[in-house]
């Protein structure tokens, strides 16, 4: 039996004795990890959430559970109690024996489950707007959505990665206008920058390209159109290249003038036919067209087209998300930064409108992480975008010394949680480091297996006597671990959460390193012990290089 199926079946025989307590229990059972050991391995809270439906103490209502599954548990697993109302669960050592031993001989990913098979998945990230190179932020956001689209795959979601860019409107203006600036100071006449415009370096370079190709007869006023779709595509290929850097491929790259102007006024058009008490949810004032928010619950209306005639962010996004809907995807992943907290608010608000409640909780899930701070010998870098006041992403993994440490820290927090990003830290090659921790953790594991393999040592060729041979606890904590892996990875991949897969391999790497402290594994003058040995370390290395392989970063066999 698979760690997942057996949990389900844990979790099955919990519901089905609730049932016989109290037939209208909508109480939800779930089976995790026990956060003590000494306890069980795995652990249930739901007689303490019966309290009030049943009238007694917990204990007597785990108790009275425990009866009634105990016949039924899978796999030799046995059941307990303890205040005030935990179920506690130990799993056998054959069972722990079986997991290990198909994991060492098999791989983890046997053991995976694959909920969005035959299912589509869209994962939008990254979306920076083409009028510059990469940030900081942009980087910890194409990691993010890149391990969001790798962990779905690995539970059998078909993955279309997008990016979304605007390539439309003032800001393209302010981006070409800038260029002109640039442009004309090669000749020395006299150009400022526009209020609202660019400073970075970047585009000096790219005027004394334009002058190259195209001579020194431009001029805004008359070509700005040629200034504007110059920096535009410029752009548009430095952020390929700093995605490419990143090793990260997207499989559309979606212009917003796509939507402009047919798809967008099709959106104004039904969101206009939308009555509320005050009347429609779109209206007019003082020459600008508002969307009727406030009627939906929001705080405030929101202007979606300007007196200029010129729309607003939310309104081409609400067109983008319908056109998204309308493509047939079981699940949409949106991964944006902070700054864009209320815009999707706003947007999500349109289309539950649009669409309907259901439809949309169902189908979108919007992931927001929050900002990155560098941190270079104990103090933190300033950055402003606008000012030229940044460190882009070329510029951190540069710094930082890999791809794979760049990667790896940023996925070490929740997005929720702002990131203090160290920079002398991601370059320590020590224990303090965790990507070097986890990564040297593999690479110690082979070595062990090559020595091994160098002295006539080979793994057992089934389970066998396993069970009676890893019996220290350091040997249990380790099998414990990875037996619980696959359905760890799988509720990681249900929340859209790929800091847990970090979280799983500093435990695994900190239980490997204890059990080595501990344990000698190649004993020629105990040769079985040796082989099980062997393949708890093989079961280890291939677990972490598993993991590691969905957040993209490298398993070295080497350090």
């Amino acid at each position: 039996m698979d760690p997942v199926t057996l949990r389900s079946e844990i979790s099955t025989l919990i519901e089905g004795a609730v049932r016989e307590l109290l037939p209208d229990s909508r109480s939800p059972v779930q089976v995790s990890a026990s956060r003590n050991p000494d306890f069980g391995d795995l652990s249930c809270q739901v007689a303490m959430q019966l309290v009030r439906e049943l009238g007694k103490p917990p204990l007597r209502i785990a108790e009275e559970l425990a009866e009634r599954i105990a016949p039924d548990l899978p796999e030799g697993t046995a059941v307990s109690i303890a205040a005030p109302g935990f179920l506690n669960f130990t799993l056998s050592p054959g069972y722990l024996a079986r997991v290990l031993y198909g994991i060492a001989t098999e791989g983890l990913g046997q053991y995976i489950p694959a909920p969005g098979s035959g299912m589509k998945a869209l994962v939008e990230f990254v979306s920076s707007n083409p009028t510059g190179p990469l940030t900081v932020g942009h980087c910890r956001q194409a990691v993010l959505g890149e391990a969001v689209s790798r962990l779905l795959e690995t539970l059998g979601w078909s993955v279309e990665r997008e990016y979304y860019f605007n390539d439309t409107g003032r800001q393209m203006e302010f981006l070409g206008e800038s260029l002109a600036a640039r442009y004309e100071e090669l000749f020395g006449r006299p150009s400022e920058i526009p209020e609202g415009g660019y400073q970075g370096e970047y585009l000096e370079n790219w005027a004394a390209d334009l002058r190259e190709e195209k001579g020194d007869g431009l001029r805004w006023e008359t070509d700005g159109e040629s200034f504007t779709r110059y920096a535009r595509d410029r752009a548009m290929n430095l952020i390929r290249s700093d995605l490419d850097l990143m090793g990260i491929e997207f499989d559309r790259f979606f212009r917003e003038s796509e939507l402009i102007p047919g798809k967008v006024e099709d959106a104004i058009a039904l969101l206009r036919g939308l009555q509320t008490g005050e009347g429609s949810l779109v209206y007019e004032e003082d020459g600008r067209l508002l969307l009727r928010l406030t009627a939906l619950g929001r705080p405030d209306d929101r202007v979606i087209v300007r007196d200029n005639g010129m729309y607003t962010y939310r309104m081409p996004d609400i067109a983008y998300h319908l056109d998204k809907f309308s493509r047939g995807y079981d699940l949409i992943v949106d991964v944006f930064g902070a700054d864009h907290l209320d815009t999707s608010r706003d947007v999500t608000t349109a289309l539950t409108a649009l669409i309907g409640e259901e439809e949309v909780s169902r189908r979108l899930h919007i992931l927001i992480h929050q900002f990155v701070t560098l941190v270079r010998q104990g103090e933190k870098v300033r950055m402003s975008t606008r000012a030229a006041d940044y460190v882009t992403l070329r510029d951190l993994v540069e710094e930082a010394g890999s791809v794979d440490v760049t990667r790896y820290l940023f996925l070490t927090r929740r997005a929720e949680a702002h990131m203090d990003f160290d920079l002398d830290l991601a370059r320590r090659q020590s224990d303090d480091n965790p990507v070097y921790y986890v990564q040297y953790a593999h690479a110690r594991i082979a070595g062990i297996m090559r020595h091994a393999a160098e002295s006539g040592m080979s793994l057992p060729e089934d389970p066998g006597d396993l069970e009676e041979l890893l019996t220290h606890p350091e040997e249990r904590d380790l099998m414990r671990l990875l037996e619980a892996l696959p359905d760890r990875i799988m509720q990681a991949g249900t929340a859209l959460e790929p800091h847990r897969l970090t979280e799983m391999l500093a435990e695994l790497a900190t239980a490997f390193h204890g059990f080595y402290q501990h344990h000698r594994v190649v004993d020629e003058g105990d040769g079985p012990l040796s082989s099980a040995r062997l393949l708890l370390c093989e079961s280890c290395r291939r677990a972490i290089g598993s993991v590691l392989d969905i957040l993209g970063v490298d398993t070295p066999e080497r350090m």
